[in-house]
């Protein structure tokens, strides 16, 4: 779990990628204003410490961008940290989580689920070429949702297809290990049947696992 140090910010990032989603046209300073009225508390607290308002102003273009490392390589870890479910699998794993009106072999929605024993952080999911989701940190065994409607040209191919056709589209989660000293990715493609949902991820090295 983050330290009690790290969750006002981690609440604070949260709150600035929801915003960038629906406003995006905002600016920095649009952003801050906004936070203090949303989390007053928190903001305050931040604002104490980082009194200076260019360094706050440059913090929240960090957050919009959910990039805070720059210069980190990529690599390739030989381990897993990160693995895509459906909403049957994550009910199964997590009893409390409502799957909905699941589909059997197939999923509405798909989630990324942290199977290490460490927080991920800085969590970016593209899909079809597109940045679809981010999530500030994720905390051992916890999900979070892939939001592919992000990328409308999932759904169009989907509408554009006859019954039942598998489309592959490529997915990439780019994300920091190490307390945010190492960054790696999962690079696969994830497959939607036309008209049931989100059936299967393959990884780029071969492995494939049904989602449902």
């Amino acid at each position: 779990m983050p330290s009690a140090r790290e969750r006002p910010r981690l609440q604070l990032e949260r709150l600035v990628q929801q915003l960038e989603r629906d406003h995006p046209e905002w600016n920095a300073r649009r952003f801050e204003a906004e936070l203090e009225v949303l989390a007053p508390v928190v903001y305050g607290g931040w604002k104490d410490d980082t009194p200076e308002s260019e360094s706050r102003l440059r913090q929240v273009q960090r957050w919009r961008s959910g990039f805070r490392s720059p210069g980190l390589p990529t690599v390739h870890l030989p381990f897993r940290y990160l693995w895509p479910v459906g909403e049957r699998q994550r009910h199964a794993l997590e009893p409390g989580f409502d799957p909905g009106r699941a589909r059997p072999r197939a999923s509405h929605r798909v989630f990324l689920q942290n199977v290490s024993d460490e927080i991920v952080r800085e969590v970016r999911a593209r899909l079809g070429g597109k940045d679809v989701s981010y999530e500030p940190a994720l905390a051992p065994k916890s999900f979070a949702m892939v939001r592919w409607t992000g990328n409308p040209d999932v759904r169009a191919a989907a509408i554009a297809s006859g019954p039942h056709v598998r489309l592959p589209f490529p997915f990439r989660v780019e994300f920091a290990v190490a307390k945010g000293t190492r960054r790696a990715s999962l690079d696969g493609e994830l497959v939607l049947d036309s008209d049931d949902g989100w059936v299967s991820f393959v990884s780029s090295d071969g492995q494939s696992k049904e989602i449902e």
